[in-house]
């Protein structure tokens, strides 16, 4: 065998493993999209489920508006800056909602900032009960502490409208 045909078969063998992992984190992430149950995606499916009490929303809230964070991931800063944002400006308003920006320990986002009306909470196992492998996720928790909604947030995502349509949905 001569060495150019070793290294284009080398070249091949490169690629071809290539795909395959692309194709299995396209894969993987349309399973985790989907969110409609362990079988395809490997965690259990958050909608419907009851949220822990830690984040449910308290007395004469209609809704928990839970941002799910991680340090790794460049997205969770900004979008917990949106979510203080909209909290400042729905305060007072009608629905009465919650927000919390869910991290493993408290140091984790120790330079994001907090407004009067959205919460950093520090918990490892409710964040591990809300955690489906992705993050930042946006969840809404009604007023019965049952997750009612499910977002993945990415780069392009307008977190604001999604925000303001997650508190809307809860009007009556």
């Amino acid at each position: 065998m001569s060495l150019p045909l070793a290294v284009a078969l080398l070249a091949l063998l490169v690629a071809l493993f290539a795909v395959t992992a692309l194709i299995a984190v396209y894969a993987r992430v349309k399973a985790l999209e989907a969110g409609r149950g362990t079988d395809l995606s490997g965690y259990a499916a958050l909608v419907g489920r009851p949220a822990p009490a830690a984040v449910a929303p308290r007395a004469g809230e209609k809704v928990a508006i839970v941002a799910v964070l991680d340090t790794s991931c460049a997205s969770c800063l900004t979008m917990w800056g949106c979510v203080n944002e909209v909290a400042t400006e729905l305060a007072g308003a009608e629905p009465a909602a919650r927000y919390v920006g869910l991290v493993d320990r408290a140091s984790d986002l120790a330079g994001a900032a907090t407004g009067p009306h959205a919460e950093l909470l520090a918990d490892v196992t409710v964040r591990a009960d809300l955690f489906e492998g992705y993050a930042p996720t946006l969840l809404a928790v009604d007023a019965g502490g049952t997750v009612s909604h499910r977002s993945f947030v990415y780069p392009d995502t307008d977190v604001r409208a999604l925000l303001l349509d997650l508190v809307e949905g809860t009007r009556s």
